[in-house]
């Protein structure tokens, strides 16, 4: 957490007059070799849930360029995700937190990364200067970025796009098509074309199969439970205390459902928190297993409740119905992005107020408190027996 708040200092307060510095030194106007393109170079340093959130722009531009090289620069954030991607043909891992401890590897990361030659470059970061500044220094034809309101990150590139604010995430990701000609300006791709997926593997599933068979929940109800929202999510966690009672009050309604407790190892005391209170009738899985392993045991599970983070993406890749919990986050911009997701969202007069993923309203965010056990608890139901709740009123025990 203290390293990212000291990375986005340095990224705001150095970076922008270094870029504007940088920007007047070396612009120039280029064109875009559209009948020459062989070498594409996305950045995106992080999160997991945008490296998801990008696969259909990823999956359309390899489709519309079949033999073009797409090289993918992400870093240790959310390299799992796009290691998985079969329409990244190379990755460049960018240990960016480094270059705040050592400058010099800054210089040899640069030096490394001119040694190829790009026609397009993509920079997909809606915010981070380090991104433009790595465009900067890169050899390529033609540069495509965000302009974001107050980011100054778009000075650098030759195209560039504006991020709504209003818009799904997915969506804005799918404007950065936009100057390569594959999408109309002012278009947008149907639905269908804009579906996530997530690559499992046949090990993957052979592990969920296995892991099925010996805990014997062939016949049970299994409901997966996220507490956590990684290093960076504290103001969108729902408190653990109401993951203990909604799961107590799922088990009560129905002994046969079971808790499968998902999270990363960084979540992992939430999650022990949550499992000593529900060990009964939970698994806890948190820290245990890779991401595509947990995510092949959620693709079985009926269904996942969590707050916008990953995993919200990632259930929605594999098809799992969703049950969103967003305060600070708005679901029309960070949701999951499918026809079957249910949002829960918090009711203060100020929800939702997050934009670029860290800008919180206010220095210690409580909406997520103004989300109720019964509010969730309904949902669950609704979402296990919809029919019973299209025209009848129930009386929630």
């Amino acid at each position: 957490m203290r390293r990212k708040k000291i990375f986005r200092f340095f990224d705001k307060y150095l970076g922008i007059p270094v870029l504007i510095l940088f920007a007047l030194l070396t612009r120039k106007k280029r064109r875009l070799p559209i009948e020459n393109i062989q070498n594409i170079l996305f950045i995106k340093l992080a999160a997991i849930g945008d490296a998801i959130l990008l696969i259909p722009t990823l999956r359309k531009i390899k489709q519309s360029f079949p033999d073009t090289l797409i090289t993918f620069m992400c870093s240790d954030i959310n390299r799992s995700i796009i290691e998985e991607i079969p329409y990244v043909d190379k990755i460049i891992n960018c240990e960016v937190y480094d270059f705040l401890k050592n400058p010099f590897k800054f210089i040899r990361f640069i030096r490394e990364l001119r040694k190829t030659k790009y026609e397009v470059l993509i920079d997909a970061g809606q915010w981070e200067r380090i991104n433009s500044l790595i465009t900067l220094f890169a050899r390529k034809d033609y540069s495509i970025g965000f302009k974001t309101k107050g980011q100054w990150k778009h000075i650098v590139n030759d195209s560039v796009v504006e991020h709504s604010r209003t818009k799904h995430e997915l969506e804005n990701f799918t404007d950065l098509m936009i100057p390569l000609g594959i999408i109309p300006a002012g278009s947008k791709l149907s639905f269908d074309e804009l579906q996530l997926e997530f690559f499992l593997t046949k090990e993957d599933r052979k592990f969920r199969d296995n892991f099925w068979k010996e805990n014997k929940l062939k016949d049970r109800t299994v409901i997966c439970l996220h507490p956590g929202c990684g290093e960076n999510g504290k103001p969108r966690e729902w408190d653990v205390e109401n993951y203990i009672q909604l799961g107590k009050r799922l088990h009560e309604f129905d002994n046969n459902i079971l808790i499968l407790i998902t999270g990363t190892k960084l979540e992992g005391h939430i999650c022990n928190t949550l499992y000593e209170g529900i060990k009964d009738f939970a698994i806890n899985t948190s820290g245990q297993y890779t991401l595509n392993q947990t995510a092949a045991l959620v693709e079985r599970s009926l269904l996942m409740v969590c707050s916008n983070t990953g995993i919200l993406h990632i259930t929605t890749c594999v098809g799992t119905k969703t049950i969103g919990l967003h305060g600070p986050t708005n679901p029309q911009k960070w949701g999951a992005y499918h026809r079957n997701a249910i949002v829960v969202q918090s009711d203060k007069f100020c929800s939702p107020c997050l934009y670029l993923g860290h800008d919180y309203g206010c220095t210690h965010p409580t909406c997520m408190l103004h989300i109720t056990v019964d509010e969730v608890y309904m949902a669950v139901r609704k979402a296990l027996q919809p029919e019973f709740f299209k025209n009848k009123l129930i009386n929630i025990n």
